[in-house]
């Protein structure tokens, strides 16, 4: 298994959605190509809340990963884990990558990793069902992670209530994921990983069109002011993204 290994930061209303990703040791899809680029800066509002190598969009496996209605959508927040939680060295967060998110993923040393640092472990990862959410969140059982951009936003904006931006940024990614579900349902024997990459970028200026444009009249500019320390580089990796927001959880 490959890791998701890029972030893809891409403007709407001079606003951008990111939320770096990877592939858990559940995951039911291939690997995406080994010589895939970035996607390109115009590929949808925001190619990442999973992020993947690029391909062309034209790739998408018709009436599996188009994206598909959410009509029925309704976003739930999950507000985020408190700051500054004092629990874990830098070392055990570079460890928990390590052990944990770099493929390929051994579920036997993460759980190894976890029962040896259990105070810290808990602010570094949650369930996408638990009451809040961690660092990092697990997603479709444990078949890939994302990075809580939306978590962060809410806490260096000191609004973590539903109303807040990251509540809006939240659900601008969760809307792009409800609408590209039935790739996960096709278990992998009609689609790809980078299929519903692909499909979440398209969703974002599509079917979720709404809640991206939410998100600056909600935000303004988020590389500015006090969100921009949530937010990563255009240029930047999963483990960028992760390195940069564990620490704001977890480090002490």
């Amino acid at each position: 298994m490959r890791a998701i290994a890029s972030c893809s930061l891409v403007s709407v209303a001079a606003i951008a959605l990111c939320a770096c990703s990877g592939i858990g040791p559940g995951n039911i899809f291939p690997a995406p190509l080994p010589e895939a680029a970035p996607p390109a800066v115009d590929n949808g509002d925001a190619g990442d809340l999973v992020n993947g190598p690029g391909m062309e969009t034209g790739s998408l496996t018709p009436a599996i990963c188009d994206p598909a209605s959410v009509a029925s959508f309704q976003p739930a927040w999950q507000a985020p884990e408190a700051w500054k939680q004092n629990v874990c060295s830098m070392t055990q967060i570079s460890g928990f990558y390590t052990a944990c998110l770099t493929p390929p993923i051994s579920s036997a040393a993460c759980q190894a990793f976890v029962q040896a640092n259990g105070t810290c472990a808990p602010c570094l990862q949650s369930q996408e069902t638990a009451a809040t959410a961690a660092a990092v969140v697990w997603h479709e059982q444990d078949r890939y992670w994302t990075v809580n951009v939306a978590g962060c936003i809410a806490q260096a904006t000191g609004d973590a209530t539903t109303a807040g931006c990251g509540a809006a940024y939240g659900a601008a990614i969760a809307c792009r994921q409800s609408s590209c579900n039935a790739c996960w349902q096709a278990q992998g024997s009609s689609a790809t990983f980078q299929e519903f990459s692909d499909c979440e970028s398209l969703a974002g200026s599509t079917t979720c069109q709404t809640y991206a444009q939410a998100v600056p009249a909600k935000c303004g500019t988020l590389s500015n002011g006090p969100a921009s320390v949530c937010m990563p580089s255009s240029s930047a990796t999963a483990q960028d993204a992760y390195m940069l927001i564990a620490p704001l959880f977890c480090a002490q």
